[in-house]
C-alpha cells in the first residue's frame, strides 16, 4: 500500500481490484486449458456449422459481448460472422436468430435477468446452441447454457465490474484466437500479462502529471474493439463518478459533438493503425477548440500526452479499458463519492 509522510492510505475495493488485473491474467493464462475446455471444445465441434456465434449481455457485460463480436470478425476470416445484443433485444423479441447460430451469454454473476431469459427465449424460439462465459460456475446462466467457460476465482467485492470485465474478455478473446489459429497462444498470454503490468504503472504515472479528475467532461474514442472499450469507459465514469462521459467512433466526433468541448474536456483516443493520421487531426482539433488529450497507440501519437501500447491488431483491447477505469475512480474519490458503491445500483441486475 502507497504511504504519503509515514500515513497509510487504504484503497477503495474498487482501486484494489483494479491493481490486480495484471494477476488475474497470470492466472488465466496458466489455467486456460482446463478454464477453456468446455466452451472451446463446444464452439470447435459446432463451429463448422455454425453460421454465426454471437454475444449478448447486459450493461459492462453488453460491451464485453460487443468487444468479443468485433474480435471474432476481425479474425474469424469470414467463415464464421458475429453479431452482439443486450439481453432485453433477444428477451423480448426484437431480434431473431438462425438455427445455425451460436449464442454466447456473458454474465459477471451469471443471474442477470435479461441475459438468462436471452438464452432461454434464442433455444425455445430459435432453437440454436448456447454458451456462457460468466465468473460463477454455479450461476443458472450455467445451468442453461450448453457448455460454459467459468472465471470462479474472481470475486469483486465492488459493484462496479473491473477485473471481471477485462478477465472474462481476455478468455472470451483466448478462446476466439484459439479456434481461428491465430498466432502462438501462448505468446500472447504473456504478452497480454506483461503489458498489463505495464500499463497500469504508466498510466497511474501519466495520471499524476494528468490529472484527469480536475477535469469535468470526459469524451472516449476509438473504432471496433476500442469502441467497445471506449462504452465500457462511459460506464465506469459515469457510476463510479457520476460524470458526464461520451463515447463516439474517433471522426464521427467532429460531426456535432465537439460542439461541447470545453477546457475542462479531457479526451481519450483510442488509436489503431488504420486510422491513426486522421485520429491525430481530430486531437489537434480537440486541442485547438481547448480541450485535453490523451492518446493510447502503438507508437507515438500527435499530442504531448502519450500511453504507449505495443500492438496494433485490437487484441489489446480489453486492456485499453484499464486507464479509464482508473479515471472513474480518481474522479470519484476528488468529489468524495465512494466508487465501491455507486448511487442506485447493485451488483446484480434482477427482475
Amino acid at each position: 500500500m502507497p504511504k504519503i509522510k509515514g500515513v497509510m492510505i487504504l484503497l477503495t475495493k474498487t482501486e484494489r481490484e483494479i491493481d490486480e488485473q495484471s494477476e488475474k491474467f497470470e492466472r488465466i493464462a496458466k489455467e486456460y486449458d482446463s478454464r477453456s475446455y468446455d466452451l472451446l471444445s463446444f464452439l470447435k465441434s459446432a463451429e463448422k456449422g455454425a453460421s454465426e456465434i454471437d454475444f449478448v449481455g447486459c450493461g459492462s457485460s453488453y460491451y464485453l459481448a460487443m468487444g468479443l463480436s468485433f474480435h471474432l470478425n476481425r479474425l474469424s476470416g469470414g467463415k464464421v460472422i458475429s453479431k452482439f445484443f443486450s439481453g432485453s433485444e433477444v428477451a423480448f423479441g426484437l431480434r431473431t436468430l438462425p438455427k445455425s447460430a451460436i449464442l454466447i451469454g456473458i454474465s459477471r454473476s451469471g443471474e442477470s435477468s435479461e441475459t438468462i431469459l436471452a438464452l432461454k427465449e434464442a433455444k425455445k424460439q430459435f432453437n440454436v446452441k448456447t454458451g456462457a462465459i460468466v465468473c460463477d460456475s454455479k450461476s443458472e446462466l450455467v445451468n442453461i447454457a450448453d457448455a460454459s467457460a467459468t472465471l470462479d476465482f474472481i470475486n469483486e467485492e465492488s459493484v462496479v465490474m473491473t477485473q471481471s470485465f477485462t478477465s472474462m474478455a481476455f478468455l472470451g478473446t483466448l478462446i476466439i484466437r484459439n479456434i481461428f489459429n491465430q498466432g502462438n497462444l501462448k505468446n500472447y498470454m504473456e504478452f497480454v500479462t506483461k503489458i498489463s503490468k505495464k500499463t497500469l504503472e504508466d498510466v497511474k504515472n501519466l495520471f499524476e502529471k494528468v490529472k484527469p479528475e480536475n477535469y469535468d467532461h470526459f469524451v472516449f474514442l476509438g473504432y471496433d474493439e476500442y469502441f467497445a472499450a471506449s462504452m465500457e469507459g462511459v460506464i465506469k465514469v459515469s457510476e463510479t463518478s457520476l460524470a458526464p462521459a461520451e463515447a463516439y467512433q474517433t471522426l464521427e466526433y467532429r460531426h456535432g459533438p465537439k460542439s461541447k468541448v470545453d477546457d475542462k474536456t479531457l479526451s481519450i483516443i483510442l488509436a489503431n493503425d488504420f486510422t491513426k493520421p486522421q485520429e491525430e487531426k481530430m486531437a489537434k482539433e480537440i486541442e485547438q477548440l481547448g480541450g485535453s488529450v490523451i492518446s493510447i497507440s502503438k507508437t507515438s501519437f500527435g499530442t504531448e500526452r502519450n500511453l504507449v501500447v505495443l500492438v496494433d491488431d485490437f487484441s489489446d483491447w480489453f486492456v485499453r479499458v484499464i486507464p479509464l477505469q482508473i479515471i472513474g475512480v480518481r474522479k470519484s474519490l476528488k468529489k468524495g463519492l465512494l466508487p465501491d458503491e455507486p448511487k442506485n445500483l447493485t451488483k446484480v441486475v434482477k427482475f
